[in-house]
């Protein structure tokens, strides 16, 4: 099977540098600012500065359109810069303007001009693709060096969001290269750091592929590419600009991607779905690439012994299972703190605990949830399955932080460990 793309016949870079001193001549702060950049870079940045498909402008505040102020603090922008940004007075305009695929020129040298311009007026700096506030230090580190690479993490952000059944992760800044931007659906929240890594890795491997793709059909209108991706670890390594060893490439994955129509207010995205052939539930696939990737999370289940000390535990987590519930709806959790609950599993004369991430909690009589782990004595209860848990079933709660486990509660969990 393929997917149709279309090809943009031109791709725009803004970046925008919010002062208080404005430049008097803003061709001369960007010649300045370019005259800095050594080597090919600096030589392919002065030659667009010179021609017609960069611009670099000024104007009020007052005068111009107004910035994305509350994306920029969601997207992560710190109060200081962003108060520098809501109170300048003037605004610098750096555009330029290339064609889809690789290298993103007007990227990167719209960037380079840009980032100049504000380390000399002391500005913040302004990507409005994304839309982020960058440090202008770190915007110049992540130009392509003298051997013309350059991190794709540097181009890129992967936002999350809750939902129901997990999280919603996307991608925001393929549209650099004439690509949709990627999304995955229901990912598990303790899944939500390898696949911010996994969905950064399909994207660069998406970049190579839509390249060498737009590169054949030069003129082209529209390009086909296979809908199925293979995806590497090298892929993820590669996209935070480090180099892989010979044993990433051997970890590997494959994906598929669905191309979803645009809506009235909404560009067009392709989703990571399982692929054809794949014969488990969609929140497998999910757990299947992190672990094909990255390794699996451990999922050994543990049986706890029915002893005073586990009984006290039990008793001490549930007793406290009504404040957990009022810190989830209040919204103290996520994207990368998690509420999950030890629940029981019985099937006949057997019983086994199972953890599972809190994803919707409106009644306090069941939650649901995505399992963490697979069961034992269930076949139906799997790594990233939807799970609906009763209350009475649920013997310990905690919170987990991506990357560190449990940092709050898991009373039963000491009990195990002997702490």
């Amino acid at each position: 099977m393929e997917i149709v793309l279309s090809v943009p016949e031109t791709v725009v870079a803004t970046y925008v540098v919010a002062t208080d001193h404005p430049p008097a001549d803003p061709a001369a702060a960007a010649a300045a600012a370019a005259a800095r950049i050594e080597g090919p870079l600096g030589e392919a940045v002065r030659r667009m500065l010179d021609g017609p498909l960069m611009s670099v402008s000024v104007a009020p505040v007052a005068e111009a359109p107004p910035l994305p102020i509350e994306h920029l603090r969601i997207f992560g922008a710190p109060p200081d810069a962003l108060r520098a940004v809501v109170t300048a007075s003037h605004l610098v305009v750096v555009q330029a303007v290339f064609g889809a695929g690789w290298p993103p020129a007007h990227e990167w040298h719209a960037r380079a001009v840009a980032a100049g311009i504000a380390t000399d007026l002391g500005g913040a700096l302004v990507d409005l693709f994304t839309p982020q506030v960058l440090d202008p230090a770190a915007a110049l580190a992540s130009l392509p060096g003298p051997d013309g690479r350059s991190a794709l993490s540097a181009w890129i952000v992967v936002p999350q969001s809750a939902g129901d059944r997990g999280l919603w992760m996307t991608t925001r800044g393929l549209g650099r290269f004439g690509l949709p931007e990627l999304q995955v659906l229901d990912v598990p929240p303790t899944l939500a750091r390898a696949w911010t890594s996994a969905l950064t890795g399909i994207a660069r491997a998406l970049v190579v592929r839509w390249a060498q793709a737009v590169e054949r059909a030069t003129g082209e209108a529209f390009v086909r590419l296979p809908d199925e991706l293979n995806v590497s670890a090298a892929d993820a390594v590669r996209a935070y600009g480090d180099i892989p060893g010979a044993e990433a490439e051997q970890h590997a994955t494959l994906v598929q991607l669905r191309l979803e129509e645009p809506g009235p207010d909404q560009d067009g995205l392709l989703t990571i779905v399982p692929p054809d052939e794949f014969p488990y539930s969609a929140g497998e696939f999910l757990a299947r690439v992190a672990a094909d990737l990255f390794g699996a999370q451990s999922t050994t289940v543990q049986y706890a012994p029915d002893d005073e000390r586990m009984r006290a535990a039990v008793a001490a987590a549930r007793e406290a299972l009504p404040e957990a519930r009022t810190r989830f709806l209040a919204g103290e959790f996520g994207p990368e703190l998690h509420l999950i609950v030890k629940h029981r599993i019985t099937r006949g004369d057997a019983t086994e605990l199972i953890w599972s991430t809190v994803t919707t909690w409106p009644d306090p009589r069941r939650l649901h949830g995505v399992s963490m782990s697979d069961a034992e004595i269930d076949p139906s209860v799997r790594t990233g399955r939807p799970t609906m848990v009763r209350d009475p079933e649920i013997v310990d709660w905690a919170v987990w932080v991506d990357g560190d486990g449990i940092v709050e509660g898991g009373w039963t969990n000491r009990v195990l460990t002997g702490e």
